[in-house]
Parts: structure tokens; C-alpha cells; sequence
């Protein structure tokens, strides 16, 4: 969390990316000679060798960032969203590529919140800039694939979005199948065979998967008391809860807490700064100290 009236610091990145991801009120940024400003939920992508700084004071925003060094080479273009989403959703030209826009707002952010707070928690040895690797591909992917679920006009798409959409605003720990199958005129079966065609799990595995990211968030972004925890992401059982997120997660909720309760935060009185492990910073000619060349 900044403090009042925080301002960005000019910054300037040699050869990385910046994921900026706003969890809560306004940053408001000038991107070369483009004002941009990062709301809850909004997703912006800095490329390298650009410039950016605050364009005005920002109160008491808190957001996630992360600076990443492609290993293939990427590009940036200027084209039409509709006609460049449309393209990809026919792969027309039939090629798999990953797109994003320099800035656009998550509608599935709990799962994007968990992959950034993973990655930003994993130690800075260089046995686990594997791992990092392997996790900052699966955030890209995972925001690929959810930019592009926003923009799919097909029948099959939005029905199914508008369902996954209507349990997160029903969530409650009585929430059954059958409920939602009521609810939204559909046959029990053919509900299911939609998540499974979809979404790869059945209607039920998706409502505790939901409930499961609610309780990781609340996790590692809270000091809540494990009981607390479960209650408030739907679960009237405590034990109930305790084999579910064991079952998906690997580990307890007291472990998984552990495992990732320390991370990199944007600090209130400075401007983050990339942390580099030496081999990788000695192999770059000039890392600028907090942005200033």
C-alpha cells in the first residue's frame, strides 16, 4: 500500500518487461507522452526502452508488479483489437502466439492475484529461477487466455461465461449443482457436460476450485485466522475446507500461508527496483539504479 499522494518516480528498464497489476484505487502513469491510468483489476504491460513516470499523485494504491526478461524474442504492433482478437480466435493464421494489450481489465482476477503473489514470493537463490521462469510463462498464458475469453463472441463461450460469472455472484456455502442448474434453466447433466467441455472439470469441481482461489487470496493478503478463512470462502466445515485445499493445493492452509507470505512489495517511500540475480546482471551492461540512468 503507497502511501498519500505517492508519485512514480521516472523510470527507464533496459531490456525487461514490467506487469503492472492494480489491486486497489488509482495509479495514474505517463507512458512515454501517454497518460494511462491502472484501476483494480487492470492489467498494464511496459515494454522495454520506454519511459514512463506519475503523471499526478496517486493515494493509497496498492498493486503488484514484476519485471520479466523474455527468452524468445517479442514485438510490439499497433492494430485493430476486434480484427487482431478475431484473428486468433479463428487462427486464421494459424500460429500460436500469445497477445496482450497494453492495457486491459481482468473480469477473472483471483486466479491472475495468486499466480503474481507466487512468483513475487519465491526466493531470489538461483535454484528457484527455474521455478520463476516456468510460473511468469503460466502468468502470461493465464492472461492471455483470459483477455481472449472476454473478447469471444461464440454462443458457446458467453453462455458459458455468463455461468461462471453467476456462481461468483451467488457464491454462498449452500450453492449446490442443482441450484445453479435451477437457476439458470438448464438440465443438471448438460450443465455439467458445459464446465467439462469448457473448463475441463466438472460444475462442482469449478465451485470448490472458485471457492479454493477465494481462500488463497484471503491467505496470503490477510492475517486471517485459518476458521475465518474458510467461512468466508464459502465453506460451513472447517475439515471440509482443510481436504479441499490440501487435495488442490499440495498444501495446508497453514503451510501454504508459510510458503508464501513474504514478497517483494512495492515499498511507499520508493520506486521498485528490479532484483537481479549477479549472473544475470553482470550479463546486462547497465541495470539503471531506481530508474535513473
Amino acid at each position: 500500500m503507497s502511501k498519500p499522494k505517492w508519485i512514480h518516480k521516472p523510470m527507464y528498464h533496459k531490456g525487461d518487461y514490467e506487469i503492472i497489476l492494480g489491486l486497489k484505487g488509482k495509479i495514474h502513469l505517463q507512458i512515454e507522452d501517454e497518460p494511462v491510468t491502472v484501476g483494480p483489476n487492470d492489467v498494464l504491460l511496459i515494454p522495454p526502452y520506454t519511459h514512463f513516470q506519475g503523471s499526478k499523485p496517486s493515494n493509497q494504491v496498492d498493486f503488484y508488479w514484476l519485471h520479466f526478461f523474455p527468452q524468445d524474442s517479442l514485438s510490439s504492433f499497433t492494430a485493430d483489437e476486434n480484427a487482431t482478437v478475431s484473428s486468433i480466435i479463428t487462427n486464421s493464421d494459424n500460429e500460436k502466439k500469445v497477445i496482450l494489450p497494453s492495457l486491459f481489465h481482468l473480469h477473472d482476477y483471483e486466479h491472475i492475484t495468486v499466480l503474481m503473489h507466487q512468483i513475487l514470493s519465491l526466493h531470489t537463490e538461483l535454484s528457484y529461477v527455474e521455478e520463476r521462469d516456468f510460473l511468469t510463462s503460466a502468468l502470461l498464458i493465464e492472461l492471455f487466455k483470459s483477455y481472449i475469453a472476454q473478447h469471444n463472441p461464440s454462443d458457446a463461450n458467453s453462455r458459458i461465461n455468463y455461468l461462471k460469472e453467476w456462481i461468483r455472484a451467488n457464491m454462498s456455502s449452500e450453492l449446490t449443482v442443482a441450484e445453479i442448474a435451477r437457476q439458470v434453466h438448464l438440465n443438471v447433466d448438460y450443465l455439467t457436460r458445459l464446465f467439462k467441455k469448457y473448463e475441463g472439470i466438472t460444475t462442482l469441481q469449478y465451485i470448490n476450485h472458485l471457492k479454493i482461489e477465494v481462500a488463497t487470496l484471503l491467505l496470503i493478503r490477510t492475517e486471517m485466522p485459518i476458521n475465518e478463512v474458510a467461512e468466508n470462502s464459502y465453506f460451513s466445515d472447517p475439515k471440509l475446507f482443510m481436504r479441499h485445499f490440501k487435495t488442490e493445493m499440495g498444501l495446508s492452509p497453514t503451510q501454504y500461508r508459510n510458503t508464501f507470505n513474504i514478497i517483494h512489495h512495492n515499498n511507499p517511500h520508493i520506486d521498485p527496483q528490479i532484483p537481479l540475480p549477479k549472473q544475470l546482471s553482470d550479463s546486462i551492461d547497465k541495470i539503471p539504479v531506481n530508474g535513473n540512468e
